[in-house]
C-alpha cells in the first residue's frame, strides 16, 4: 500500500499540472491563512479504474487545484473525509485528498491537505457537484491554509490508460533494454 500512497500523492501533484479545457463546469476556490487568494477555473473529472480514484482538477495559468477521491468501486454521492495524500488511498473508502498550487512573487507555492471534508452530490442528469473545506500545509514548510470551494455540472470521463503509471515489469524491461543498448554502443 505505501506504493499506492506515493502514487496518489504524485497523481494529485500531476493533476494540478495538467491543463483543463476552457468552458463548461467550473470550480471556485478560496484559501486563507499564511496566504489568501481565490480563483475560478474550468473543472474536469477523470476516473482511473485501476486505482479506483476520481481525479477532479481545475487549472488556470499557474494556479491549480486537485481533489483525489477514493470512493471504492464506483463514485457515489456523500461525505468524503479529506486526508493527507499519503494516506487517503489506504483508509477504508470513501476518502479524498486535496492539493493547491499557485505562483507567488518569487516561487510556486504548493499546499497539500491534512484534513477536511468533501460533500459530493449527483444531480438528476447524472452530473456531479461538490463543496469542500480542507486544512492544508505548505510543501516543505510549516505554513497552513484553509481551502474552501465548490464545483457543479461535472461529467466524468475515463482517465488515460496510463493513469496508474507503468507496471514495474514494464519499467524493468525498459531499463534492461537501455542497458543492452548502452552495452551495444561500445561494440563495433
Amino acid at each position: 500500500m505505501p506504493a499506492l500512497a506515493a502514487l496518489a500523492a504524485l497523481a494529485v501533484a500531476e493533476a494540478c499540472a495538467r491543463p483543463v479545457a476552457v468552458g463548461g463546469p467550473r470550480l471556485t476556490a478560496r484559501w486563507t491563512g499564511s496566504d489568501t487568494s481565490a480563483f475560478s477555473a474550468p473543472v474536469v473529472g477523470e476516473w482511473c479504474a485501476p486505482l479506483r480514484v476520481l481525479q477532479i482538477r481545475a487549472v488556470i495559468g499557474d494556479t491549480g487545484l486537485a481533489l483525489a477521491t477514493y470512493p471504492g468501486d464506483s463514485v457515489r454521492p456523500g461525505a468524503y473525509p479529506i486526508r493527507r495524500a499519503d494516506v487517503a488511498d489506504t483508509v477504508p473508502p470513501p476518502a479524498a485528498a486535496a492539493a493547491v498550487r499557485w505562483f507567488s512573487k518569487t516561487v510556486v507555492q504548493g499546499y497539500s491537505s491534512d484534513s477536511g471534508r468533501l460533500m459530493l452530490r449527483r444531480s438528476g442528469d447524472g452530473a456531479l457537484a461538490g463543496d469542500f473545506k480542507a486544512w492544508a500545509h505548505a510543501a516543505g514548510g510549516t505554513d497552513h491554509i484553509v481551502l474552501t470551494g465548490s464545483f457543479d455540472g461535472l461529467r466524468t470521463a475515463a482517465a488515460p490508460a496510463d493513469c496508474a503509471g507503468r507496471a514495474q515489469s514494464d519499467s524493468l524491461r525498459a531499463d534492461s533494454l537501455e542497458q543492452d543498448d548502452d552495452a551495444g554502443d561500445g561494440v563495433d
